[in-house]
């Protein structure tokens, strides 16, 4: 299959996923993170073939585990810049993490970007930033001081995350790629498991049902995007996979729930149309 298909259903997968997260709200997030893990590691268990937890290389078990953990500091890190910093700015850095999964492939892997695709990925992080940046200051108490190092920590975190599924392509066997996936989620959710002892937070019908919803659209956005990344290069599927989702939850917003863009919003639509010609020429 085209991988072009594998990074199209990832993004409309990860839509999906942040369309979730956004209209449906709960009070108890390590709760709903716990029961996204288990559901992502049932569901990678049961797409594993063969179904063994060793397949004769350690590297799906020690980077899963690793990877795993980072994905739990990423959404750490990310709520306490949103408590700190306002959800906007957060955002906005989360999104700029993809610039570490690219740097990374090009130091470390040898991809080298045209001219024409050096200037997509610009073209899209401006794009990040022209969405994401408030035109006018929060009013929020977050707002009135600002904590770059959480912003930093924010950005390198999350972009080490997604960095991880690059550097198990160039490592790992194609064939343990499901083995990888499942150990990612089930230490994710062991590591989210010591939180919820640790502040005596027992599950709720709510949290089951939250983390479900968000665990079935998660493991299929993490594992197609893993198929993508084992064929096209990370300067490619990174851009268009965070300037993608942008625009499919733009789309589905305008169109189900009516929510209007702002002007600089769809002053962005522009180089994010613009950035993904470029990146696939």
């Amino acid at each position: 299959m085209d991988p072009m298909i594998f990074l199209v259903l990832a993004l409309l997968f990860s839509a999906v996923l942040a369309l979730v997260l956004k209209y449906l709200n709960t009070g108890s997030p390590y709760g709903v993170y716990f029961v996204n893990y288990i559901t992502c590691t049932l569901l990678a268990f049961a797409a594993m073939e063969p179904k063994t937890l060793y397949n004769g290389d350690i590297a799906p078990c020690w980077l899963g585990a690793v990877t795993g953990v980072i994905y739990l500091a990423s959404l750490c890190a990310n709520g306490a810049s949103i408590h700190k910093n306002g959800a906007i700015l957060s955002s906005v850095f989360t999104r700029l993490g993809v610039l570490v999964p690219i740097v990374l492939s090009v130091a470390l892997f040898g991809e080298r970007p045209t001219p024409l695709q050096g200037l997509g990925v610009a073209l899209a992080v401006a794009a990040v930033l022209m969405n994401g940046l408030p035109g006018k200051p929060e009013t929020s108490a977050a707002a009135n001081k600002i904590y770059p190092w959480l912003l930093v920590l924010t950005l390198l975190l999350n972009g080490t995350a997604d960095a991880m599924s690059k550097v198990f392509a160039q490592l790992g066997r194609r064939q343990d790629d499901g083995l990888f996936m499942f150990y990612i989620f089930l230490f994710a959710g062991l590591a989210t498991l010591v939180l919820l002892v640790r502040q005596r937070r027992s599950l709720t019908g709510r949290d089951v049902f939250f983390g479900v919803l968000v665990g079935v659209p998660n493991f299929l956005s993490s594992r197609l995007l893993l198929a993508a990344l084992t064929e096209l290069p990370a300067f490619l599927v990174y851009p268009c996979y965070s300037v993608g989702v942008i625009l499919v939850i733009s789309v589905v917003s305008f169109f189900l729930f009516r929510e209007r863009l702002n002007g600089r919003q769809m002053g962005a639509a522009l180089p994010d149309l613009v950035s993904l010609v470029l990146l696939n020429l």
